[in-house]
């Protein structure tokens, strides 16, 4: 079951051809690699596009969302 997180990260990201890519995120000071991202979408907070991106190390899956207008990065939810 996935657990509420929502809170600020910082993330290492790829940005490319208009895509944008994580690739680590940190949190408590421990930086978490992405293996794989499993599935993105794209919703509104206001005017404020957020793309969630649903990853995971190897070992938990965590939601992470980009809002693309204050360019910040929070992570939403973990599992595992």
């Amino acid at each position: 079951m996935a657990t509420d997180i929502n809170e600020s990260i910082s993330v290492g990201v790829v940005f490319s051809q208009g895509m944008v890519k994580p690739v680590w995120f940190s949190r408590h000071g421990r930086r978490i690699r992405i293996q794989e991202i499993a599935f993105t979408w794209k919703t509104r907070e206001g005017s404020a596009p957020i793309l969630h991106f649903s990853v995971t190390d190897g070992q938990g899956v965590y939601e992470i969302c980009y809002n693309a207008e204050s360019f910040g990065w929070r992570l939403d939810k973990a599992e595992g």
